[in-house]
Formats: C-alpha cells, sequence, structure tokens
C-alpha cells in the first residue's frame, strides 16, 4: 500500500467517524432528547407519592395523566393552554398537582394569594377551581376563601405541597428525568410509568401519541376548550363559618 492510499484511507476514516459522529448527535438532539423517560426504578415509591399528593381531578374516566406545575411557570401556561383541551377531549382522568416553590436564601417565591389558593385547592381537590386559577392573572385573583397565612392547617397544607417535590425530584432523577416543568406523568399501553419534563413544545407529541388524543381540537371540542369561566371563589357567610367551618373549608365537597 503506498502512501498515497494510506492518506486516502485516513481521510476515509475521519470523515466516516465525524460523519458518524454527526449523525448521532442530529438523531439524540432531535429525537432522544425530546423522549418521554420510562421509570424503570422505584416505581412503588412514585406512585404512592402521586396518590398521597392534593391532586385536583377531572373526575373522567379516561386514562390518569398527572400534571405537576406551579403558578409562575411559563412553559406550564403555555403546555396547558395547548394540551389539557386535548387530554380532556379524550376524557382522560387529569389530575393536577400545583405546588409552592420553596423559598430562596430569605427571598419568598410566593405571593398570599397563591399560597391560600394552593392549599385550597390540596384541600378540597377542585379542578375547576385550578382552570380559573390558571385562567386568571394574579393581578385579577382575588379569593375570599380562608386565607393560608395566619392559618397553621392551611400554611402545613402549602408545606406539604413542597415536601411533595422535595420527595419526588430525587425519584425521577435516579431515573433519568430531566427537572423541568410541567412534568406529566402517565401510564402507557403496557402500564409502564412515563414521564414527560413538557418545558418543550417539540415533546407534546409523544404525550398524545401515548395517550391517542388529538392533535387539534376543531368544531365545539374547541370552542369549549377556549371557554374558561372565571369565578373567584368565596368563603361562606360568616353565620355558616361560626357554626361549621371544618366542613364548610375543609371537606371535599365544600365547594
Amino acid at each position: 500500500m503506498t502512501r498515497k492510499h494510506i492518506l486516502y484511507a485516513i481521510l476515509f476514516l475521519t470523515t466516516a467517524a465525524v460523519l458518524g459522529i454527526a449523525g448521532y448527535w442530529a438523531y439524540w438532539n432531535f429525537f432522544v432528547r425530546w423522549q418521554p423517560v420510562t421509570i424503570t426504578q422505584k416505581q412503588k415509591e412514585i406512585q404512592e407519592l402521586l396518590d398521597a399528593s392534593g391532586y385536583a381531578a377531572s373526575g373522567k374516566e379516561g386514562p390518569e395523566v398527572w400534571v405537576i406545575t406551579y403558578r409562575n411557570c411559563a412553559t406550564c401556561k403555555v403546555w396547558e393552554d395547548q394540551e389539557l383541551p386535548k387530554l380532556e377531549a379524550i376524557s382522560a382522568d387529569i389530575r393536577i398537582v400545583p405546588f409552592a416553590p420553596a423559598d430562596i436564601e430569605g427571598k419568598v417565591k410566593t405571593t398570599p394569594s397563591e399560597r391560600s389558593t394552593i392549599a385550597e385547592i390540596w384541600l378540597n381537590r377542585s379542578y375547576p377551581l385550578y382552570r380559573q386559577w390558571r385562567a386568571a392573572t394574579e393581578e385579577s385573583w382575588m379569593p375570599t376563601f380562608r386565607p393560608a397565612d395566619g392559618d397553621l392547617a392551611r400554611s402545613a397544607v402549602v408545606e406539604a405541597s413542597r415536601n411533595f417535590i422535595a420527595k419526588l425530584e430525587p425519584l425521577l432523577g435516579d431515573n433519568g428525568v430531566p427537572i423541568r416543568y410541567p412534568l406529566v406523568i402517565w401510564r402507557d399501553g403496557t402500564e409502564h410509568i412515563r414521564v414527560c419534563a413538557c418545558s418543550d413544545e417539540r415533546m407534546y407529541h409523544y404525550v398524545r401519541n401515548d395517550l391517542h388524543a388529538p392533535s387539534k381540537l376543531e368544531g365545539e371540542a374547541a370552542a369549549s376548550a377556549s371557554a374558561v369561566t372565571i369565578e373567584v371563589p368565596s368563603l361562606p357567610a360568616a353565620e355558616t363559618v361560626a357554626s361549621d367551618s371544618a366542613a364548610s373549608n375543609y371537606g371535599p365537597d365544600s365547594l
């Protein structure tokens, strides 16, 4: 083999290696990185934690879809605006778990109304309340139900939402799930737990495909999806609160 042939061989091998690396990177960048993660470890702990949370369920008879979210999450709002109606269209049992982000270095990351609403949702499991809260701006949302601040029981519920996240994130991290929000969790056709850290629109179709949800809504379904009535819940009358405060404010049928 001549020197010229050796140089050609080196050039060929180098080119093949570069193309192989570029091809793998493209496959990972455009496909693999956006795919949901199948949970292979600590499935029982994850499911028990979800079941124990103060989720607000749509109450439908379709597949369970858990959505972990927080109020000021911009990517969560985008996903919910675009994808929740499509899951509602297949009668998915949507289970929203809102949480209060922890304070950082003494800086409070939530507002009083946010903490109060999270406590109310966790205690009363109201899916309509969550949807109304999500549709309203922070400035316009002024609920008159019992505040969380100054109420030991309700403040404990807010803290429970933070503890839920503190336990869930490591369990998901052990399975290679990137912690980005919203976290969408469901079971596929073989009953394996699947998780989408749905912070990018390129991830959305994987969830729809697994759950057989439509890629877009048309006609009456689209119209009903866009119509979210905003009604700020009110605390019951003073005499009702005084006579039956526990049932009025903490029971699952209070709203």
